[in-house]
């Protein structure tokens, strides 16, 4: 039986776009976190995150289930961007060797991976999947709306849902330097708890798709 794996790109949202100060200053920000990255899901990981290029990044993972807190962390830790992150599911077809990083390695879900990102760039879309059959359609539907919503946002708005993702009122408040009142107000404009309750089924649906009975490699 060929295993399965699920391999993250993520990028930056108009990266070009950014001063120059401010995308060497994000390069080096994403570098500095790569090594937490890679000790925090250590247990999850077929190769490790790596940049490959710029202020893009891959990792390798077991399972589907940490992709979702992965991309929130992510989106909270470099905050002053936005990034599309694409989920690919497939076999690789390179060995997978102790202490390999992602962009040493290859195979389906890489491409699905990869195919995923730049439609989801085309669309403004902030997740993407591939190689998930049947349920991609729901997926990608699910994940527009979602992309729809935050643009709908201030920055601020996007802001405090990106540190609400990571770690709760109590992360915003202090991240944001405001009281947990503010931080209550703010998430009330912003309905948040049927977005939470949208994030845990979006992490349902992912998870039932990525189940080798309910999806398929293109």
């Amino acid at each position: 039986m060929t295993h399965i794996y699920f391999a993250l790109i993520g990028d930056v949202i108009a990266s070009r776009t950014l001063p120059a100060g401010e995308r060497a200053r994000l390069q080096r920000h994403l570098r500095d976190a790569i090594p937490a990255f890679n000790r925090r899901w250590r247990t999850s990981l077929a190769a490790r995150f790596a940049i490959t290029l710029g202020d893009e990044w891959q990792c390798l993972l077991t399972s589907v289930g940490p992709v979702l807190e992965i991309a929130g962390t992510i989106r909270a830790t470099l905050a002053e961007v936005d990034w599309v992150i694409a989920c690919g599911r497939g076999p690789v077809t390179t060995p997978l060797a102790k202490g390999v990083t992602a962009p040493e390695v290859d195979g389906p879900c890489f491409h699905e991976a990869r195919a995923a990102l730049q439609t989801a760039k085309r669309s403004r879309r902030l997740f993407a999947v591939g190689g998930f059959g049947p349920a991609e359609n729901a997926l990608t539907g699910f994940a527009s709306y979602d992309a729809a919503l935050h643009w709908s946002w201030t920055p601020r708005q996007r802001l405090t849902a990106k540190l609400l993702r990571r770690g709760g009122p109590a992360v915003a408040a202090q991240q944001l330097r405001i009281g947990r009142s503010a931080v209550s107000h703010l998430a009330g404009r912003m309905a948040w708890p049927l977005v939470a309750a949208g994030d845990s089924i979006f992490h349902a649906m992912l998870t039932a798709a990525a189940s080798p009975t309910t999806a398929t490699t293109r």
